[in-house]
């Protein structure tokens, strides 16, 4: 399994659209992508946090089965058709996506089922 943190950054003014965007994202990443293992999306709380992140920040925490199945993901129809319709909803680098991500190998812990999946 490979796992992922992804940040990216919302439009001001458009973090409603981007979360609606997002949330289609996700169902159709879990009715289309078997192994995707786990995508859950986050907006930041500012409060609290340290370094305090910005306001427009979208947090990505997410695992597939190994790297071929991220790459698969990154490049298959479901992300590959999403961001082309709301790409202009989030921040970008010469017209694509700005983001940070970083690999990790998780080594221990859990999802509660109370956590919703």
């Amino acid at each position: 399994m490979i796992s992922i943190v992804t940040k990216w950054w919302h439009v001001e003014g458009k973090r409603e659209e981007a979360v609606t965007a997002l949330k289609e994202l996700v169902l159709q990443t879990e009715k289309y992508e078997p192994d995707t293992y786990m995508y859950c999306l986050h907006t930041s709380i500012v409060e609290g946090s340290l370094p305090p992140p910005t306001e427009n920040e979208i947090i990505f925490l997410g695992a597939w089965k190994d790297r071929k199945a991220f790459d698969d993901h990154r490049t298959g129809p479901v992300f590959t058709n999403w961001l082309e319709e709301h790409l202009d909803l989030f921040v970008q680098n010469g017209g694509n996506l700005y983001v940070s991500a970083e690999f990790a190998d998780r080594f221990a812990g859990f999802v509660r089922e109370e956590a919703g999946g």
